[in-house]
């Protein structure tokens, strides 16, 4: 076997997995094109005060978000849609999800439902929850008759 045999060898080797990715490129392409459900970033803090619920959902209209509190459940759902494409327009990459989401969040301690305060700004969504005061045990002396 010659020199140039081995090189044959290892050009068609290297066609058959340049073939191999390509095909693999174009079905991960068809499949990410497909909207499902997705679940964005999120952080959950707390201080004395407020539990800080913080979603990253960028490219999201404030009225295809929906939020709610039933007890401790805090219930965070929305929608990111894609853009009508155009016909002169051919895709070669989508990395962004699309489609719904829904993340339920167990909240530690009870919430004062009244003063809720959400701010959606830059992608950004940031929901303080203030906590309820709990209720001071103090030591009675119960009086006997």
């Amino acid at each position: 076997m010659s020199e140039f045999d081995d090189l044959e060898t290892e050009i068609r080797k290297l066609k058959e997995r340049m073939n191999k990715l390509l095909n693999n490129y174009s079905e991960y392409k068809t499949e990410s094109m497909e909207e499902t459900e997705w679940s964005p970033d999120i952080d959950i803090l707390e201080d004395k005060d407020y539990i800080i619920v913080i979603l990253d959902i960028p490219g999201i209209s404030v009225n295809d978000i929906d939020t709610t509190i039933t007890g401790n459940l805090l219930q965070i759902k929305g929608e990111r849609k894609r853009r009508a494409s155009r016909e002169d327009e051919n895709y070669h990459f989508i990395g962004r999800k699309y489609g719904s989401f829904n993340r339920n969040i167990e909240l530690p301690t009870q919430i004062d439902v009244e003063n809720i305060k959400a701010v959606y700004k830059d992608g950004v969504l940031t929901i303080k929850l203030p906590k309820l005061e709990k209720i001071k045990s103090e030591r009675l002396r119960i009086e006997l008759t």
